[in-house]
């Protein structure tokens, strides 16, 4: 169907009503109960259209596949941002900065060995290994 043209199916396992306003959220990488408050925000306002949108989705798509949801209750699931981590934003923080100095400190490397002699000597000898 056209659920695995576009990688959208419906997840049960997460869904509270048919999966549908769950599946979207895989999709588009965002938590649940933020596509259900906007599923709730578009019944109170296009109510009809919402509904008839609602359940067609949850007649055309497929329920997710049993090898997909094997695949990630084998992987960990790793929250990449910190507000979705459940980090305190003081935690966040000093993440960040003990991020931001290892960094630092690799392009301060980077940055010695490209204005030093030996690597102009390097790129001499390569130059003229080159040329042969």
């Amino acid at each position: 169907m056209a659920s695995t043209l576009i990688n959208l199916y419906r997840d049960k396992r997460n869904g509270k009503l048919g999966g549908v306003c769950a599946g979207i959220a895989r999709k588009a990488e965002v938590e649940p109960w933020l596509v259900r408050v906007l599923a709730l925000t578009g019944l109170v306002f296009a109510s009809f259209l919402t509904f008839v949108l609602y359940i067609a989705a949850w007649l055309l798509l497929e329920d997710r596949p049993a090898a997909a949801e094997a695949e990630e209750a084998r992987q960990a699931h790793v929250k990449a941002a910190g507000w979705q981590s459940g980090l305190s934003p003081q935690e966040a923080l000093t993440r960040l900065e003990s991020r931001l100095q290892q960094l630092n400190g690799r392009v301060a490397k980077m940055e010695q060995l490209l204005t030093s002699r030996e690597f102009r000597l390097r790129r001499e000898f390569n130059d003229l290994s080159k040329h042969k």
